[in-house]
């Protein structure tokens, strides 16, 4: 591998990995803000490989007394954003935020004060309750271990088939290497990325689309490891994937 690049794998499968994980939730669970907290708890295992500066928050309409959500009816306000600081986050031709809150550091609190915020303001028709439908990260900067000699440390060369991003490259003051988002007009997806949806029970599918994180016996590939068992001792279970590269 050439010094400073990492190998070329695109985000098309069979190239990368999809890893299906479930959680099952008790019956008489008394709020929906009992299972947003299981479901961050993903962002917390998951730290040490993937950094988002924001995060997708889309709403759905369950049946009262029930954790059952539903396509129709759809909530009065569908989908939020939370960025942290001035994070940018490009608007397409998809639909736009009705709410968008930023915070200094989008800590758990953060988070789950935004979401009762949207519980005391998204509506449903009566016979129905808002909750919330997915969690997807923005923005996300992905850990890696610097192995070469770059004459600029504050930028990596990332080759994905024909294409050489450059891409930058942050030192925290713990010493740890962060490679950041890729930018907004590469048609090409992070190393690592996850969402987090309800369906009846709590979902989360965790994408190793590229390079040393897929490679096993990579730094990286270790890192992700370990956030893949801590996931499994909180009660996460393996539902679908290959794990030809993983221990799972």
């Amino acid at each position: 591998m050439e010094k400073g690049s990492v190998i070329g794998f695109s985000e098309y499968r069979p190239h990368g990995e999809s890893l299906t994980f479930t959680r099952s939730f008790p019956a008489d669970v008394e709020s929906s803000e009992v299972l947003f907290a299981d479901a961050l708890r993903v962002r917390d295992h998951l730290a040490n490989v993937v950094r988002p500066t924001g995060f997708d928050l889309w709403f759905t309409c369950a049946i009262d007394d029930t954790y059952i959500n539903v396509d129709d009816p759809q909530p009065s306000d569908q989908y939020w954003e939370v960025l942290q600081a001035d994070t940018t986050v490009p608007q397409g031709d998809g639909p736009h935020p009705a709410v968008v809150t930023r915070f200094p550091v989008l800590t758990d609190a953060a988070l789950t004060g935004t979401y009762r915020q949207a519980l005391n303001t998204i509506t449903c028709p009566p016979g129905y309750f808002v909750m919330f439908e997915s969690i997807a990260p923005l923005g996300t900067a992905t850990r890696f271990l610097r192995t070469d000699e770059s004459p600029n440390p504050d930028v990596l060369p990332v080759t994905l088939w024909d294409d050489t991003l450059h891409l930058p490259v942050t030192t925290e003051s713990d010493g740890t290497t962060w490679l950041g988002p890729l930018p907004d007009a590469a048609p090409y997806l992070p190393p690592v990325t996850f969402r987090i949806w309800f369906d009846s029970i709590l979902v989360l599918t965790l994408d190793v689309n590229w390079g040393r994180w897929l490679e096993a016996g990579s730094a990286e590939h270790s890192l992700l490891q370990a956030a893949l068992d801590a996931l499994l001792a909180d009660d996460w279970q393996l539902s679908s994937g290959d794990p030809r590269h993983f221990k799972l």
